[in-house]
């Protein structure tokens, strides 16, 4: 074992870069997987900061005004373009609404009448939400009044109508919505895993790897009595002892998210981040065996964590993307690992031996990378050196 204790020491000093990446992936998991379910549910109306200056001041701009209060919060500043001004791009209020002078007695009048003026920022949804609020409140009460209605009657009835609630219900596409086991919300925290996984694996692990298999060493190594077979698997058994401990504090920290012990589906979620795991293990070690530099490593980091993200549905939804993007995907471990959690999310129908060949598709991956690392290392440290690859 004196090979798998020395790759422990020099892991030691790369632990601080591997404690960073982790710490960071928690503090964003946590608030994200701790929101309940409930809360998509939830349908509450945008309220706006909204200024009004009331140059009418009559009863028809009052009760206007008193309107838009209902709905949002009003904001008092002093009426000069500078104070307006720096509200505005400060972001303390959304809208400055003005009521020209005359406005009870051109709201009658059909013709088109500048009946208020504004500050605003352009093409904000602030500006849109309240130009269409006051075009339909105008069109309301003229609408009234055209059928007879007295104006101030005609403003209570315009009122009366804008006061009207709608019903929001929610569409609900998942394939499972009773779910208890393995809630969607906590679903994500595994969704994004992947994606750490890799990025603290090609941080971290590479380096040593690239140590381990330094000139000097290989040399020596190939010098005493350790065998080429014998001296691979204690490089990948600290490696899966470090892939391993890394996962386990992502497991241990998913009990605090989930409210206690894994429950049904949950435990199955667990099996396919740790196959996951495996893989990402097997993707650092394979790209370690080129003897690449750091920031080759450093670039393949985001090429590989980055690419996998975007292109199997692990920061966009695989519903969303197109099918020459899935077609491509299929061949890449994330795309399975994605299909796996979704399935057990209820976002797919769950059929078990589907997911059972999803999971063996992965631990294809990870067998497969291993034997070329294997392979790759017999060619490049055996005595005939035939294999040169460096980048």
């Amino acid at each position: 074992m004196q090979v798998f204790n020395a790759f422990i020491k020099v892991l030691k000093k790369k632990l601080p870069g591997s404690i960073i990446y982790v710490v960071v992936f928690l503090v964003i998991a946590f608030p994200m997987a701790m929101n309940t379910a409930n809360d998509v549910d939830i349908f509450e109306a945008d309220r706006l900061s909204i200024c009004i200056f009331d140059e009418d001041d009559t009863k028809e701009s009052r009760a206007l005004s008193a309107c838009i209060g209902k709905n949002h919060d009003l904001v008092e500043l002093e009426n000069n373009r500078n104070a307006i001004t720096d509200a505005l791009y400060y972001e303390t209020v959304d809208y400055v609404l003005i009521i020209n002078k005359g406005y009870s007695k051109r709201l009658a009048d059909t013709q088109e009448q500048k009946l208020f003026s504004s500050y605003h920022m352009h093409d904000s949804y602030g500006t849109v939400f309240m130009e269409q609020f006051l075009n339909e409140y105008v069109s309301a009460v003229r609408a009234h009044i055209a059928g007879g209605a007295e104006l101030f009657a005609a403003i209570q009835s315009t009122e009366e109508a804008l006061s009207q609630e709608t019903k929001v219900t929610y569409a609900n596409f998942l394939h499972d919505d009773t779910n208890t086991d393995y809630p969607t919300n906590f679903s994500y925290f595994f969704q994004y895993m992947p994606y750490i996984l890799i990025s603290v694996l090609m941080h971290s692990l590479c380096p040593v790897l690239l140590a381990m298999n330094r000139k000097d060493i290989r040399f020596r190594t190939n010098c005493s009595s350790v065998k080429p077979n014998a001296y691979m698997v204690q490089i990948f058994a600290g490696s899966t002892f470090f892939i391993i401990g890394i996962w386990t504090i992502f497991i241990i920290a998913g009990l605090f998210m989930y409210g206690g012990l894994y429950q049904g589906k949950a435990w199955l979620a667990v099996l396919n981040s740790f196959l996951f795991a495996l893989v990402s293990a097997a993707i650092t070690i394979f790209i370690s065996s080129f003897e690449p530099s750091q920031n080759f490593i450093n670039l393949m980091t985001q090429v590989i964590g980055l690419g996998m993200s975007f292109l199997c549905g692990i920061f966009v939804p695989q519903s969303l993307l197109g099918d020459g993007v899935l077609a491509a995907a299929r061949f890449l471990p994330a795309y399975w690992y994605v299909r796996a959690n979704d399935m057990l999310a209820g976002k797919e129908v769950y059929d078990g031996t589907q997911f059972a060949a999803f999971l063996a598709i992965e631990a294809a991956f990870a067998v497969v990378l291993a034997l070329l690392t294997l392979l790759i290392r017999r060619l490049k440290y055996s005595g005939a050196n035939l294999l040169k690859v460096r980048f």
